[in-house]
């Protein structure tokens, strides 16, 4: 995000929803998570799940692989683009996946996809697969958080 972004206008990502995969492949997207109009997202394919991330992430990216030297620099950009899409969320608050993608980390039309809040982006998930892989990750973040608070 520029600098003279008002903090409130940044997006923050919180709590979880199921919504629906339709038979376009597009979900839609809880109205506390629409921004700036029709904001510019990047949806990233990742081994289980699938990420979506607002442009101030891939500068976070960029900043990062711009440390790296040479061949690094160079594999670590190639891997994050064949692997990243731009996408936008539509005028009717939904947000179509990638067929392919959708359907490698277990999405399916017209099951239900679970949205998990992220802070900094969401996650898209396979109901199933999210049960699946959560427990530990979920034992983590709760023994993390009793530091903090």
């Amino acid at each position: 995000m520029p600098e003279n972004t008002p903090t409130n206008q940044t997006p923050v990502f919180m709590r979880d929803y199921r919504n629906a995969v339709d038979v376009q492949w597009r979900v839609t997207v809880p109205s506390a998570w629409r921004f700036a109009e029709r904001a510019e997202l990047y949806i990233r394919l990742k081994e289980d799940h699938l990420v979506v991330l607002p442009r101030s992430e891939v500068e976070r990216f960029r900043e990062w692989a711009n440390k790296l030297q040479g061949p690094d620099r160079t594999a670590a950009r190639r891997e994050w683009a064949s692997t990243t899409d731009q996408t936008k969320i539509d005028s009717a608050g939904r947000l179509t996946l990638p067929k392919d993608w959708a359907e490698k980390v277990g999405l399916k039309t017209g099951a239900k996809a679970l949205l998990v809040g992220a802070i900094d982006g969401f996650e898209i998930w396979a109901e199933d697969e999210f049960a699946a892989d959560t427990n530990g990750l979920l034992a983590r973040g709760r023994n993390l958080l009793a530091d903090y608070d």
